[in-house]
C-alpha cells in the first residue's frame, strides 16, 4: 500500500462524512496524523481541486470534484440506466424509499433512489453504504454472494441495534430463509427507524447483480403489506431484468484483507 494515497483518500472520506467545513486540527485528530502531515496532505488536495479552504482559510471542505467522478461512474453504469425509470414507476405505487444497491466487498452501496413522499420517512442518500448483513438490500446481496464472502461476512458480524443479526448461525438460518422466499426483510437493524423489503435482480447469467428495495420508517408494516410490496418489488425487478443488457454482477471483488 503506497501511504501518502491511503493517507490523502483517508482525509477525502473524513471530509465526506462531516456536515461541516472542519479545521486543521479536527481533521489531523480524526485522521491520526501530525497537524503538519495533514496540512501538506491538504494543501496538495487543494491544488488538486478536490478541497477547498472556507471561512477565513482555517477550514477544509471537499468541492464537487469527488461528486463529478463518482457521477461520471454512475451515468456510464447501464445497469443504473436501465433501472432508473423502473425505480420512478415503483416510487409512484409506494410511499416509501425506493432504492437500488450493489455489493461492493462486504458492504452494500445504494447506486440510485428515489425519495419517499411521505412526511416520515428515513434518508438513504446516494452512495450510502451499509453492511450487508444489516440492511435488506445487503442480506439479498449476501445470500446469493460466493461462499468467501459470506464466510469473511460471518467473521464480522458488527451490532448496531439490539435487533442486528450478530451470530453467525443466526445469519446462515436468514440466508436460508431469504433463498428459499426469494426476498429479505431487516427490521431496525441498521438504525431503530429504518425498516426495509428487498428482492434480487440478477442479471442475464442468472447470478444475482442487484437488489431492489423499499424502505423507511413503515411503522404500520404488517405481513400483509409485506406481501404487497413483495409483489410490487419483484414486478418492478422483472422489468428492470427485461431493460439491463448486462451480462455479468456490477460489483466490486472482496478485497484481500476484508
Amino acid at each position: 500500500m503506497i501511504k501518502s494515497v491511503d493517507k490523502a483518500l483517508r482525509l477525502l472520506e473524513i471530509l465526506s462524512q462531516s456536515k461541516t467545513p472542519m479545521r486543521l486540527r479536527d481533521i489531523a485528530a480524526a485522521s491520526e496524523l501530525t497537524r503538519s502531515n495533514a496540512f501538506r496532505m491538504l494543501q496538495t488536495l487543494r491544488d488538486l481541486g478536490y478541497v477547498e479552504q472556507v471561512g477565513d482559510g482555517s477550514q477544509y471542505d471537499l468541492t464537487l470534484k469527488v461528486f463529478e467522478i463518482g457521477a461520471r461512474k454512475v451515468a456510464s453504469n447501464t445497469l443504473v440506466s436501465s433501472a432508473h425509470p423502473v425505480l420512478q414507476r415503483l416510487s409512484e405505487r409506494v410511499s416509501e424509499n425506493v432504492m437500488l444497491s450493489v455489493r461492493e466487498g462486504l458492504t452494500s452501496v445504494v447506486v440510485d433512489r428515489i425519495e419517499s413522499r411521505a412526511f416520515v420517512r428515513t434518508f438513504a442518500h446516494l452512495g450510502a453504504r451499509a453492511p450487508l448483513h444489516a440492511v435488506s438490500g445487503g442480506k439479498v446481496l449476501l445470500a446469493w454472494a460466493p461462499e468467501e464472502i459470506i464466510e469473511a461476512m460471518s467473521a464480522k458480524l458488527t451490532g448496531f441495534t439490539e435487533h442486528t443479526i450478530t451470530e453467525p448461525d443466526r445469519l446462515m438460518d436468514e440466508i436460508a430463509k431469504i433463498r428459499t422466499q426469494g426476498y429479505a426483510t431487516a427490521f431496525h437493524e441498521i438504525n431503530e427507524a429504518a425498516r426495509g423489503v428487498s428482492v434480487p435482480i440478477r442479471s442475464r447469467l442468472g447470478d444475482v447483480a442487484a437488489a431492489l428495495s423499499i424502505s423507511g420508517p413503515m411503522e404500520d408494516l404488517n405481513d400483509a403489506m409485506i406481501e404487497h410490496f413483495v409483489t410490487e418489488l419483484k414486478a418492478h425487478a422483472a422489468q428492470v431484468e427485461q431493460a439491463w443488457p448486462g451480462t455479468g454482477q456490477p460489483s466490486v471483488p472482496l478485497p484481500s484483507n476484508a
